[in-house]
């Protein structure tokens, strides 16, 4: 594994807002749709939120493979890896943005309002015209 290219795509996610975020529906087929970034520090563990009652949030409660993908004309980074569903008060409060509200009336205690904590297993670099793929439990 390629530590620099590592470094390059964590760099990336730092000043990246939205991601495309797939999940696999209760019909067994994938879905991909934009999701806006909480947080982002790492490519190893990406925050999302979303209502318990959506329907990602339903389908990674069934089937929680789920990939995360980045990408301009300049670089793509494809993780793909496990979600789960985080609706503790702690979390929901670390991960609280602000703008939110327009989305939770309630505030962070919203019943409604939980976190995708996505963990990557692998990952597909492509950056500055170099490729490299690894297992992140190698990284």
């Amino acid at each position: 594994m390629d530590l620099k290219m590592l470094e390059k795509a964590n760099q990336i996610l730092k000043k990246t807002s939205n991601v495309h975020l797939g999940v696999v529906n209760e019909k067994g087929c994938p879905v991909v749709m934009v999701m806006s970034l909480i947080n982002p520090e790492c490519i190893s563990e990406i925050y999302l939120s979303t209502t318990l009652d959506s329907n990602k949030a339903k389908s990674l409660q069934k089937n929680n493979k789920a990939s995360v993908c980045i990408s301009t004309t300049t670089y793509n980074i494809t993780l793909t890896g496990e979600a789960e569903i985080l609706t503790d008060q702690e979390t929901k409060s670390k991960c609280w943005q602000n703008w939110f509200v327009e989305v939770y009336p309630d505030g962070e205690t919203d019943p409604n309002y939980c976190i995708i904590k996505f963990t990557a297993k692998h990952a597909s670099l492509c950056i500055d015209h170099e490729v490299t793929v690894f297992e992140m439990s190698k990284a």
